[in-house]
């Protein structure tokens, strides 16, 4: 198209006189404007790149407190939106079947078993759409919407070895050679996605670039280990004050903002003896390599982008899809078999001390739907419709509104499939935030896994953990849960209640609530911080083992 449109000046400049030059210069100046408009009709809808961490912790990118180096996240923060009030489901599956549907999760099942996903609008919307890293969900990407995956099928994987359940597309994916490490190789496949396509297409693509990092095993390179390997050994509860002091530094929190005791399942750092310690600093050592290797991936992406010339008019959501992970279930099985959290083989998860440091300054994690399992530290990217950067929208937000916001910013038409379809989605666009308008969430949000359940307003929160009974909380006064209100206001905590069971029977096509116990889970244990959870004891580095990673 464009070299027609530069044959066409040719062929203006040959056939013209000197005595015509100024008509000429008039003709060429509409033309380019006329170029200029039509690039813009053209580039008019964003590219959209979803990232998702898999049990990153409230506070574990600096921009929201932590001491993990991750300066690209922390730059497209500074020059993107911080949206520090949105909320998952509390578990990858759950988080994600809503991510993808804009529906709650009992309405489309466990790993969307039945609705339109987002890759299949918009597909019909004109979009190129691939997905790199962890599915979790039913069926394939291939027949849901994708026209190219890279990754695995399942909840986990090798970091060094990959899985079975690897795939190309459909074929069967096996080719883990000694340099292989898939938080690299999907930075590298998410960068051969988006550059893949020809310069002159006017095609967008949709990019769900789903990181495991750094979901269970923990497991990095060992010079990566290294880099942070002693720094640790000051505990996760100073660890939790510093990012708590830096949170207060950035407006995350007020100064006065009540906050949650210490949980009654966690042992003081100060009662643990050496060798306990010196496995816990390597365990999070290896937790923090493995979010800055997803970060520095993520830098050469954007950088990628850039390289395209697309990124000004690229949106990018950055998310989490819970919270840390409390639990540490395989630990004796691996020490007996002479494996050390980061090596290949071995399957640690980060345990509860650390979980309480990853969800600063929020009370509980993974699983639970109180703030620590279901707030993330989420970002969004994009010069071209983010007016307002560099700022905190404090709104609450929702996975189920990016569905939404994503069609209503993609659509090719003045009517787009947002707006025709509006009271088919749970979510709300949240679209006009990214503008720097005012913007509200009109109804609650609602939770639900396993024994743990909520249902949150602007005013109140009403949650409940380990099955163990509502608990209400005057978020206005009290954001961080700290201060249970249920014997002092029964008539609210009714009300609330009424309204969430409303809600799991129409949403899940079931009249009656009955939980599922975490105490008869093998992946799952009771983890409630006032009493109902089981005390979490870290294991000790055997004599044996502790010269394998020293610097």
């Amino acid at each position: 198209m464009y070299i027609f449109k530069l044959n066409s000046l040719y062929i203006l400049f040959t056939k013209v006189g000197s005595r015509k030059f100024i008509l000429t210069v008039f003709y060429i100046a509409v033309f380019l404007v006329g170029c200029k408009d039509n690039i813009e009709i053209e580039q008019e809808r964003p590219n959209v790149i979803l990232i998702v961490a898999d049990d990153l912790g409230y506070s574990d990118l600096g921009c929201y407190g932590g001491e993990i180096a991750t300066p690209t996240l922390d730059k497209m923060a500074k020059s993107g939106l911080r949206l520090p009030n949105m909320h998952n489901a509390g578990m990858c599956v759950i988080s994600r079947s809503s991510m993808l549907t804009g529906q709650w999760w009992p309405k489309v099942g466990y790993g969307i078993e039945a609705g339109t996903n987002l890759a299949q609008a918009l597909k019909e919307e004109g979009y190129r759409t691939g997905l790199v890293g962890k599915w979790h969900l039913n069926d394939e990407p291939n027949n849901k919407g994708f026209d190219y995956f890279f990754g695995f099928l399942g909840g986990y994987s090798s970091y060094f070895e990959g899985s079975p359940d690897y795939r190309l597309n459909h074929e069967k994916y096996d080719d883990f050679d000694n340099g292989f490490y898939s938080t690299d190789a999907f930075s590298k496949r998410a960068i051969d996605f988006i550059s893949s396509e020809s310069p002159d297409t006017e095609e967008p693509f949709f990019l769900y670039l789903s990181y495991q990092s750094p979901h269970n095993p923990l497991q990095a390179p060992k010079e990566d280990i290294l880099k942070y390997r002693g720094s640790y050994l000051k505990g996760w509860q100073a660890i939790r004050e510093e990012r708590i002091e830096k949170q207060k530094s950035m407006g995350l929190i007020e100064q006065e903002t009540p906050l949650p005791a210490y949980p009654l399942n966690l042992p003081h750092w100060d009662s643990l003896s050496p060798e306990q310690k010196d496995l816990e600093d390597l365990r999070m050592s290896v937790y923090a390599a493995m979010v800055e290797r997803m970060d520095a991936g993520i830098g050469r992406l954007m950088k990628a982008l850039k390289s395209t010339g697309k990124d000004n008019n690229t949106l990018v959501i950055f998310l989490s899809d819970n919270g840390t992970d409390s639990f540490s279930v395989m630990d004796s099985v691996f020490l007996n078999r002479g494996l050390l959290p980061g090596e290949i083989g071995s399957n640690y998860q980060p345990g509860t001390g650390w979980a309480y440091a990853g969800v600063s300054p929020r009370r509980l994690y993974k699983i639970s739907q109180h703030g620590g399992g279901v707030k993330t530290g989420a970002v969004a990217w994009w010069p071209k419709g983010i007016k307002k950067t560099g700022v905190l929208s404090n709104q609450n937000l929702h996975v189920v509104d990016i569905m939404p916001t994503i069609l209503e910013v993609a659509s090719k038409s003045e009517v787009n499939a947002f707006k025709k379809n509006t009271d088919d989605f749970a979510g709300e666009s949240f679209l006009p935030l990214l503008k720097g308008e005012s913007w509200d969430r009109k109804s609650p949000m609602y939770f639900q896994f396993m024994d743990n359940r909520a249902i949150r307003t602007d005013k109140w929160s009403l949650v409940e953990v380990d099955g163990s009974g509502w608990e209400l909380y005057d978020v206005k006064m009290d954001p961080l849960e700290t201060n249970d209100l249920a014997q002092y206001n029964e008539n609210k905590v009714i009300e609330l209640e009424k309204d969430w069971l409303n809600w799991w029977k129409s949403e899940s096509d079931n009249s009656n609530y009955e939980p599922e116990s975490t105490g008869t889970s093998p992946h799952y244990k009771p983890q409630g911080d006032k009493g109902s959870g089981e005390m979490y004891i870290p294991s000790a580095m055997p004599k044996i083992l502790r010269n394998k990673y020293v610097r």
